[in-house]
């Protein structure tokens, strides 16, 4: 007769000895997969969203003021950082102050600046769904500044009087409409507090008066406040960084900002690896319980098999295959569970707005080399446990294990 079918035959029999067992290491089980699955499912989006997001591969470069050698961040600098490789883009920053004159929420003077799509703002008011780029006059404001809230100044029209530039002592103005076409998160402030975003041809047009030059001469001698270079990966931006700092700018990037957010999650990872490892120490410790006091309460039936001519070595084998298969159907148990539990925690987890968007899957698992994996080592461990109680079992004679008949 074969063992395993015999020991199938005595797991059905047994069945409510084991469910105990069977259900600790299911219910253990299904936190570790629902634990792994959420955190590995939210690594990856991080790793999509956040990793190679554009933030993530740019590379700031600012103007070199205190280095006269250095040429400015001209058009000429900015199509020459543009030639390095593994650099897609290269976007840049002008700002210059912007008085604005009526002005009825009383904000006066904010600093109109360049936009650049790399370091975009959060928008959360506009005239049009498609913001930018911003058409000529448009210009878009903080939602508040100096405690003064500015969200009725959407869809108006106000007098920007920029300072122009005459002669040495001698100054005046420049006065220029425009349309506040959307309002954006104050906290956002990469580009200083009280900033405005506005078209390239204002801002410059605004620099330019403001240094008594053209627009073009404007460009080609003093150039931009800053540059924003964008490497084509997120693993190219040490090379393109350090290949600016060699052309001798003073240069930093935002990813080693960026790079606590997947921290967080490799905690939730390294969360699920200690559960599993609790996992694996319940299913040795209860196999070796469970298998111990089978072991006890079934002395005569390991007497009468060994009377009848089964060897030691087949009953520890029978014993053993009987906490394997139990070992499965508490992995296969689990994994089940393990779809409730984690569909469950993503619903949760998909509530929370700062958390939705690393948590899209309705049901975040493991991949099937992970889920079998997994099972594989369920099933070992709880087998690797009944080892010693069974073969302590099996040494019993077939005198002394039916003494008892």
């Amino acid at each position: 007769m074969n063992l395993l079918q015999v020991a199938w035959w005595n797991v059905r029999a047994l069945r409510r000895r084991l469910f105990g067992l069977v259900a600790m290491v299911a219910v253990a089980g299904a936190v570790c997969l629902s634990a792994i699955g959420i955190a590995s499912a939210a690594q990856g989006s991080t790793t999509r969203q956040v990793g190679e997001s554009t933030a993530n591969r740019s590379i700031t470069v600012d103007s070199p003021a205190d280095r006269p050698d250095t040429a400015q961040l001209t058009q000429a600098t900015e199509k020459r950082l543009a030639g390095i490789p593994h650099v897609q883009s290269v976007q840049h920053r002008l700002q210059v102050s912007m008085p604005v004159r009526d002005n009825p929420e009383g904000a006066d003077l904010l600093y109109a600046t360049t936009y650049r799509a790399a370091l975009a703002p959060p928008v959360v008011k506009s005239v049009r769904d498609k913001l930018f780029p911003l058409h000529r006059g448009e210009v878009v404001f903080p939602a508040s500044t100096h405690g003064v809230d500015l969200s009725s100044m959407v869809g108006r029209t106000v007098t920007v009087d920029a300072h122009r530039y005459v002669r040495p002592g001698v100054g005046g103005t420049v006065s220029t409409r425009v349309k506040v076409v959307g309002l954006y998160d104050p906290s956002w402030q990469l580009d200083g507090p009280d900033t405005a975003y506005a078209d390239d041809g204002s801002v410059v047009a605004w620099a330019a008066a403001a240094a008594g030059r053209t627009t073009a001469d404007y460009l080609r001698t003093s150039g931009w406040n800053q540059l924003t270079v964008v490497a084509d990966s997120s693993a190219r931006v040490p090379q393109v960084l350090a290949a600016v700092q060699r052309m001798d700018y003073p240069a930093v990037t935002l990813q080693q900002q960026l790079q606590a957010l997947p921290g967080v999650l490799t905690l939730v990872r390294l969360t699920g690896r200690v559960l599993l490892g609790v996992l694996a120490v319940l299913a040795f410790a209860g196999a070796v319980t469970v298998t111990g006091a089978l072991g006890r309460q079934r002395a005569q039936e390991v007497g009468i098999l060994k009377a009848v001519g089964f060897r030691g070595r087949s009953v520890t084998a029978m014993l053993v295959a009987e906490m394997a298969i139990a070992g499965a159907v508490a992995a296969a148990a689990g994994t089940v569970l393990a779809v409730g539990v984690s569909g469950a925690a993503a619903a949760g987890l998909r509530r929370i707005g700062d958390v939705a968007p690393y948590v899209r899957d309705a049901v975040p698992l493991p991949g099937a080399p992970t889920l079998i994996a997994l099972s594989a080592a369920t099933v070992l461990v709880v087998a690797a446990g009944a080892v010693l109680p069974a073969r302590r079992a099996a040494r019993m004679s077939p005198t002394e294990a039916m003494k008892d008949w």
